[in-house]
């Protein structure tokens, strides 16, 4: 018989965390006092999520996000929100942020496997941010652009010009505080969990793998003792 798959406590846990960052900072208006979006950070939420829980939490917290967009352009419309009605443009761009940037981790982990721990998720973890970053603005600017491009949104033509705006503050904005962020977050969590680049089990699972053998080899000793004490007594 096939295995089910296991849900801990501790996954459910963390994935309400993630679900609850994301929820609040796209579902609640939060402009920052420069003007700019605080879209980033759901954004960091699927970094930290890829980068330090794995794909499934990524992939989690990326639809997540997408459909929490979905959900916000109906809950507080403006001008362009009838753009994110379409599911491609709000929920699948965010469904492939976690792909790109869980194996862009993965890979600079494996090409800096030299390193230090520290020093390779740090690395590791400040490229998939950009990666993150770019991932998302390119596929949902390209989504608006495949279905609204030439349309006019009352006085807002969506043209080169309305793109090239969009790819100024906000894309530049993101990507400095994802890559700053980001990877500080992750260093720290992938540390204090124990998590090895080499793939291996956590501090504490590979104490309590060692603890059986400890046992078994007090129990040889031991049986090695009593044999001893036995053929003296033989003698």
């Amino acid at each position: 018989m096939k295995k089910g798959i296991k849900i801990k406590t501790r996954d459910i846990a963390i994935a309400a965390i993630f679900l609850s960052l994301i929820l609040i900072f796209v579902l609640v208006p939060m402009p920052t006092p420069i003007g700019v979006s605080m879209a980033f950070v759901p954004l960091i939420a699927v970094i930290l999520a890829a980068d330090v829980q794995g794909f499934g939490m990524g992939l989690f917290a990326g639809t997540a996000f997408g459909i929490a967009s979905l959900i916000n352009a109906f809950l507080h419309p403006t001008l362009l929100a009838p753009m994110f009605y379409n599911p491609l443009v709000s929920i699948v761009p965010r469904m492939v942020i976690p792909i790109t940037t869980y194996f862009s981790f993965k890979l600079f982990k494996k090409l800096l496997k030299k390193r230090s721990e520290d020093a390779s998720t740090f690395v590791a973890a400040t490229v998939s941010s950009v990666v993150a970053v770019v991932t998302n603005t390119g596929l949902v600017l390209s989504m608006m652009a495949a279905f609204n491009f030439g349309k006019t949104f009352g006085s807002t033509a969506i043209n080169a010009a309305f793109f090239g705006g969009l790819l100024g503050v906000n894309f530049v904005f993101e990507i400095a505080i994802c890559a700053f962020a980001a990877p500080i977050i992750t260093t720290g969590l992938r540390l204090a969990l124990g998590i090895d680049k080499r793939g291996r089990k956590p501090v504490m699972q590979e104490e309590d793998a060692a603890a059986p053998q400890a046992d078994a080899g007090q129990t040889a000793q031991q049986a090695s003792d009593n044999g001893a004490l036995s053929d003296q007594n033989d003698k």
